[in-house]
C-alpha cells in the first residue's frame, strides 16, 4: 500500500508537470494544433517503445545476470572440486577397472565429454575403501549443506543431480555402518556410489569447459589435477 501510494504520488506530480508544460508552450508559441498532433503521434511510438524496453533491454539484462549467476555458481563449483569433488573422484575411480587412465589428453574437451559420456562407471565395490569414502563425506557435511542451501544451485541441474546424489550416498553410508551389511544392502551402495561416480565426471568436464572459455589460467592448473591417472 505505501508503494501504490508512493507511485500514484509521483505519476501525478508528472502529469501535473506535462499540464503545465503544454499550456505554457501553448501560451507562448499559440499553436494548439500542432501541440495536439506531435503529442498524439508520440503517445502512438509508446507502445513500440515499451516493446523495445520489454524485448531488447529486458534480454540484455537478463542475459547478463545470468551469466553473472552463472560465474558465480561456477566459483561454488570450484570450491566444491578444490575441498571434496577431487578427493572423492580418486577414490571412487579405485573402484573402476576401466578408469585408469581413461582420459590422458585434454587436446579436445569434447573428446574428454564423448568419453565420459560413453563410459560405463561401473565399480567394484570391494575396491574402494568405504570407511575412508564415509569419512570424506562426514567431514565435508558442512560444505555440502551450504552449497544445498545455495539459491544458486537451483539453476544449475547438473550439480543440484550431483550434491543430491552424495547427500543420498552419505546417508546410505551412515545407515549401513548403524545396521547388518547384508549383500543387498552392499549391492544398493554400489549402485549409489556408481550414481555418484556418474554425476561428479560429467560435472568435472562441465567444469572444465567454463574454465577453459573463461579462465584459461586455472584451466591449465585444473587439467593437471587429473583423477584418471
Amino acid at each position: 500500500m505505501k508503494n501504490f501510494k508512493h507511485y500514484a504520488t509521483i505519476s501525478l506530480a508528472l502529469i501535473f508537470l506535462s499540464t503545465i508544460m503544454y499550456i505554457s508552450h501553448n501560451l507562448i508559441f499559440g499553436q494548439v494544433q500542432n501541440t495536439l498532433y506531435y503529442s498524439l503521434m508520440n503517445i502512438c511510438i509508446i507502445p513500440i517503445n515499451i516493446l523495445t524496453v520489454t524485448i531488447v533491454f529486458e534480454n540484455i539484462i537478463d542475459h547478463k545476470s545470468k551469466k553473472k549467476k552463472l560465474n558465480k555458481l561456477n566459483m561454488l563449483i570450484g570450491m566444491f572440486f578444490s575441498e571434496l569433488g577431487y578427493e572423492l573422484m580418486h577414490l571412487i575411480i579405485q573402484g573402476d577397472k576401466n578408469g585408469k587412465n581413461l582420459i590422458c589428453c585434454f587436446d579436445n574437451l569434447k573428446d574428454v565429454e564423448t568419453k565420459l559420456i560413453n563410459h560405463d562407471h561401473l565399480i567394484d565395490i570391494n575396491q574402494i575403501n568405504i570407511n575412508n569414502l564415509e569419512e570424506i563425506l562426514l567431514k565435508h557435511r558442512d560444505i555440502l549443506i551450504n552449497l544445498m542451501s545455495n539459491d544458486n544451485i537451483l539453476e544449475h541441474d547438473i550439480f543440484t543431480d550431483l550434491l543430491m546424489s552424495i547427500m543420498h550416498l552419505r546417508d546410505e553410508l551412515i545407515f549401513m555402518k548403524n545396521n547388518n551389511k547384508d549383500e543387498n544392502t552392499i549391492l544398493h551402495l554400489q549402485v549409489d556410489i556408481a550414481r555418484v561416480y556418474k554425476n561428479i565426471t560429467a560435472q568435472w568436464v562441465n567444469y572444465l569447459y567454463h574454465l577453459e572459455k573463461f579462465y584459461p589460467h586455472l584451466y591449465k592448473t585444473a587439467i593437471q589435477v587429473n583423477p584418471f591417472l
